[in-house]
């Protein structure tokens, strides 16, 4: 019974670390260990993390050594609607435009799919722990499914910012990563300000 109890809480502790992972990648969970509140919030965030990306090469000041389109895209931003969004100041063709959307759909696609498969490998696993004594075979298992599902979206972002990536001119990569740390900029101003007006309206 002790051995049980420590395995048990071992698996406990597992499936604490496993949640914020699933967040990062796309916000995983499931009815019985964080509610589908939870899970929402999570599965938006990650949805829009995973829309896009590229990289691409100049020196930037602020990290030396790094290229001022990799420094730029070693984020999680969406990329790719970034650079849609953009398509004035990049001056995108009608085929990159074209590409670039097509991309964009398919990756929504299959990101949609592997989002649902964790959704519900997640309440799955809930349901497992809750039940006692815990299967822990059982458990284990479905960690290790949800952990690979959550590599592969890792790797379809990958792979779709090296397709995306393709598509520009090296000049465009270029601003497109300065167009990145400008929005950064604008938005560490914006919290900046937030915070700093948060105690004066409390006064």
């Amino acid at each position: 019974m002790r051995m049980r109890s420590k395995l048990t809480a071992g698996l406990v502790l597992l499936l604490a670390g496993a949640a914020p992972a699933a967040a990062q990648i796309m916000g995983g969970g499931g009815d019985h260990m964080g509610g589908s509140e939870m899970m929402g919030g999570r599965m938006t965030g990650m949805m829009d993390m995973m829309r896009g990306g590229m990289h691409g090469g100049a020196a930037t000041a602020d990290c030396p050594g790094m290229t001022a389109e990799a420094a730029a895209f070693s984020d999680e931003r969406p990329w790719v609607s970034v650079a849609l969004a953009h398509a004035k100041d990049l001056e995108l063709t009608t085929d990159q435009l074209k590409g670039l959307t097509a991309l964009r759909e398919d990756f929504q696609k299959d990101a949609a799919r592997i989002v649902g498969d964790i959704r519900t490998a997640e309440s799955e696993l809930g349901r497992l722990v809750a039940r006692k004594p815990t299967d822990l075979q059982a458990a284990e298992t479905k960690i290790r499914a949800i952990t690979d599902l959550e590599a592969a979206l890792r790797i379809a972002r990958v792979k779709t910012l090296e397709k995306a990536g393709a598509f520009l001119t090296a000049e465009q990569q270029k601003k497109l990563g300065e167009l990145g740390r400008h929005m950064g900029r604008m938005h560490g101003a914006g919290m900046a300000g937030m915070m700093g007006a948060a105690p004066s309206a409390a006064r």
